[in-house]
């Protein structure tokens, strides 16, 4: 009996002083783990940075240890300059809230394990694109404390000489505001509005009506479709009479941090070219496929336009902008090779139509099966075009349809290769403007082999790669404004700046680390290394822009993770 009570009074001795050495683990950064949290039944990684530790306990709501584990030395990684030590707790899968514990000393920002985890983000990611809306106010029945007045009519924009027309003027209202500033593109509008409509090619009842609280909310259309169409519908205004479509609508140059209503710069339609009429071509001929059993007379309407815009870039196949005009300032979105721009159109049009020509020229005009990093609304058109071919990959012959899905694998192999190699589990080593783009195309290549083969590996990947824009990062930072505990506070963003609220919007991606940091000048970086090159300062839109195609990969991720796990 003595003995009972001795080892009875010893357990409770050993609990309390686990306890309170838990209890006593202060706070570190140097703990870099995905501040939203993880799925129950998926991979569960984090990084410790530059410390020398050994364990590390999963702590519950109560400061129970729940789960213990060896941390590995996961070498050093050139890209941060840090030594790292991985922590992997994929075995334990109960749903609740927790914090990491390393060595009893260092604890973790919280996190939660649960079904629909990435649900809210989802939902956020995609009412960010709300909130750019060009000329309608924001209410306060759908944006809550950001409500704001209309801004930019768009309603008599004058006609800039590159553009082609001398005078005259042209109505184009709504559509989104590109970025930070309160542009409109064409050619980045196409590439972000066709990563989510595969989406909803993929998964029609991904956003439900209902879902977004947004003015459409309640018409039986999913909110997605709604929101992408507000785009859209912009689009359509941009073609011109003879098939063209024009570059963008801005003033010739950036207005100061001022609020929508506020804004008194001229508006002007500026350049017109291959590249934005093949990607509008492009994206209408997409939209018209999936909103054929919404609105009919629309989607007939997209079409004809797509074909038109077709017509036009066979007839001017070298139109380019290459750069601004002498007098504009704006983003620039130059582009001056049209051979992945015409693949991505005729692809979708192949698919849209049926008809054989489309299908000759896809033949005929092999692309390149590579992701090629940064400036995606250049870059990743072929890769749409990749995807959208691979969904629907009843309609391709035999020939063509093996050698895309042996190059999807193969490239996607390559990019869970690069995982397995790097120190922090990702795949990216260079890091660019937007470089939260580059590293979230590769997640939603990855999401798109793994809808074609079912294999687990390029899911895991993909999870992998959402743990590092929530947290799992040299910077410590959830990229996602509004979510994780270390949060972006400051986004280069024009109406968050101005709006008097703290907090900025949420559901934005801040376009991340930056080695090439073209803002030095003006930002003051605090590391020199690439992985490290990001100030969460307003200022700085070399790291901490927002932008329309950082955001459509995070959505496209999102939702394909949400429809998948649940």
């Amino acid at each position: 009996m003595k003995n009972t009570v001795y080892l009875y009074l010893l357990s409770i001795i050993l609990i309390v002083s686990c306890e309170t050495k838990n209890n006593e683990a202060v706070l570190s950064e140097a703990i870099r783990i995905n501040q939203v949290g993880f799925y129950p039944d998926a991979t569960k990684q984090f990084v410790v940075a530059d410390l020398q530790a050994n364990s590390f306990e999963v702590l519950n709501e109560n400061d129970k240890s729940v789960f213990t584990g060896k941390l590995v030395d996961n070498g050093l990684w050139e890209a941060s300059g840090e030594k790292v030590l991985m922590g992997d707790f994929s075995l334990f899968n109960t749903e609740g809230k927790y914090t990491i514990v390393v060595d009893g000393k260092y604890k973790s920002f919280p996190f939660e394990i649960k079904s629909k985890v990435y649900n809210e983000a989802l939902s956020a990611a995609i009412k960010s694109y709300y909130f750019q809306r060009a000329s309608m106010p924001i209410e306060e029945k759908f944006g809550g404390i950001y409500k704001r007045e209309a801004g930019h009519p768009d309603d008599n924009c004058v006609f800039h000489p590159s553009s082609g027309h001398s005078t005259g003027s042209l109505n184009s209202p709504g559509g989104w505001y590109d970025a930070g500033d309160y542009g409109k593109y064409i050619v980045n509008a196409a590439l972000s509005t066709g990563q989510m409509l595969l989406l909803v090619e993929q998964f029609p009842n991904v956003i439900p009506d209902g879902t977004l609280n947004i003015p459409e909310s309640g018409n039986g259309v999913s909110d997605l479709l709604d929101e992408l169409k507000y785009e859209l519908d912009w689009m359509l205004t941009m073609q011109d009479t003879d098939g063209g479509v024009f570059h963008k609508l801005t003033a010739k140059n950036f207005a100061g941090f001022i609020m929508p209503n506020e804004y008194d710069l001229e508006r002007m339609i500026i350049g017109k070219g291959t590249a934005a009429t093949l990607d509008f071509a492009a994206i209408m001929a997409q939209a018209s496929r999936i909103y054929q059993n919404i609105d009919a007379v629309w989607a007939q309407n997209a079409l004809i336009a797509s074909k038109k815009a077709w017509d036009w870039a066979v007839k001017n196949n070298n139109v380019a902008f290459d750069k601004n005009p002498e007098d504009v300032s704006t983003g620039g979105y130059d582009d001056t090779k049209f051979s992945d721009d015409f693949y991505w159109a005729a692809a979708e049009l192949y698919i849209s139509t049926k008809s054989e020509d489309y299908l000759a020229y896809l033949i005929n005009n092999e692309e390149p099966y590579i992701h090629e990093l940064t400036n995606s609304w250049k870059f990743f058109v072929r890769n749409n075009a990749f995807h959208s071919l691979l969904e629907n990959e009843d309609l391709l012959g035999e020939e063509l349809g093996k050698s895309l899905t042996q190059n999807q694998i193969k490239l996607s192999d390559e990019i869970l290769e690069k995982i397995k190699n790097n120190p922090y589990n990702i795949a990216l080593e260079r890091f660019e403007w937007g470089s939260n783009s580059d590293i979230l195309n590769q997640a939603m290549i990855l999401c798109n082999t793994h809808k074609l083969t079912g294999d687990e590996k390029y899911l895991t990947g993909a999870i992998q790669i959402t743990d590092y824009i929530f947290g799992k990062n040299a910077t410590g930072y959830s990229f996602l404004t509004g979510f994780g505990s270390k949060k972006v506070m400051f986004p280069h963003h024009r109406p968050s700046g101005a709006d008097g609220v703290v907090e900025p919007i949420p559901g934005f991606i801040a376009g991340g680390p930056n080695g090439d940091k073209q803002d030095s000048s003006e930002i003051k970086y605090t590391s020199s290394f690439p992985a490290k090159s990001y100030m969460d300062v307003e200022a700085s839109y070399a790291s901490n822009e927002v932008c329309l195609n950082w955001n459509a990969p995070a959505v496209y991720v999102f939702g394909y993770l949400e429809q998948v796990y649940n």
